[in-house]
């Protein structure tokens, strides 16, 4: 199982390397010159000169790579060519801010899907099959805007339960560290974003773990497990949930990846001041630098989810450990 977690380890490093060369370069091919916010033509030579040394583009391009690797490990990624306003800095506040309301939504789905899933296995062609199901796919087919825009009018507007958006109320208080996160303000502004995302994605692992509960539960050491007089729930749980998990685990790396891209979606129809906010705004003011490094951050999110949902195989699937052997 060690060797696989640092095989797992190396192919992480080798992907990273790639999506950050492979951004580097294609912010540099996008059309319309990004340097125009920061350096106004209309400045003199010397002006321009000393602005493009200011922020590193005075330098050939394997230059401004070879420094574009290093300042990665040192996080200095740049200066945003709108505020002058540090990247990095600009990235952790909001970073926070999406992986809470992902974070959030991706443990409601998981959690409602895997628990739904067993429950429909377990009665099959039944109302508790038939309706979930049905539910499911109509939100899956309606865009999250439509679903958060239906919250926002009953929920919001009409009953007045929830905030029309924003992550804090103005004039509220706000508590310092990771108590402003934990706090009752946060928290009752975060339901109807989270609630939007765990809607739109929950078909995908409920389905999922339905089916292979139901291919699972077709195995002889079900059928022994049973011969045995073990109790439903304990065979339905100790048994079969764990072997489907398997198939939910390889989905919910891929579904994270999606969601991680809906968030531009959900963040703008709830005013959210998430990384997708700051993706749409940095990519409409030609802002490079606050662009490469939101996409940047994201894809490590993804792939670290990834590398995680790798490791949780050898724990789930008792076959990689005796593959090492």
């Amino acid at each position: 199982m060690r060797e696989y977690i640092v095989r797992r380890l190396l192919y992480t490093l080798m992907t990273l390397f790639a999506v950050a060369t492979i951004l580097f370069f294609l912010f540099r091919m996008l059309p319309g010159d990004p340097t125009a916010q920061v350096i106004s033509p209309a400045l003199d030579e010397v002006a321009q000169a000393r602005l493009k040394q200011a922020f590193g583009l005075d330098q050939p391009l394997h230059i401004q790579y070879l420094l574009y690797l290093k300042n990665l490990f040192a996080l200095d990624w740049g200066r945003s060519f709108t505020s002058s306003r540090k990247v990095f800095d600009i990235i952790q506040y909001r970073f926070w801010n999406t992986i809470f309301l992902m974070g959030a939504g991706m443990c409601l789905t998981l959690m409602v899907g895997i628990g739904m899933g067993m429950v429909m296995a377990w009665r099959r062609n039944g109302p508790l099959d038939l309706w979930p199901t049905l539910g499911s796919l109509i939100f899956q087919s309606a865009p999250p805007f439509i679903t958060g825009l239906l919250l926002l009018m009953i929920l919001s507007y009409r009953l007045d339960l929830f905030p029309t958006g924003g992550m804090r109320t103005p004039g509220v208080q706000l508590t310092q560290g990771m108590g402003l996160f934990l706090s009752w303000d946060f928290i009752h502004h975060l339901i109807l974003p989270t609630l939007t995302v765990s809607l739109y994605y929950l078909a995908t692992p409920m389905l999922i773990m339905r089916d292979s509960m139901l291919e699972v539960m077709g195995s002889d050491f079900i059928e022994l497990a049973r011969a045995k007089g073990l109790k439903p729930h304990v065979v339905m749980i100790r048994h079969a949930a764990r072997n489907a998990l398997l198939s939910v685990v390889t989905v919910s790396s891929i579904l994270v990846g999606f969601a991680i891209g809906g968030q531009v979606i959900v963040e703008q129809v709830f005013s959210w001041p998430g990384m997708g906010s700051l993706m749409v705004e940095a990519a409409s003011s030609h802002d490079y630098p606050v662009a490469q490094g939101t996409f940047l951050v994201l894809a490590i999110v993804v792939i670290f989810l990834n590398l995680l949902s790798d490791i949780s195989y050898c724990y789930l699937d008792p076959r990689i450990k005796l593959g090492d052997r």
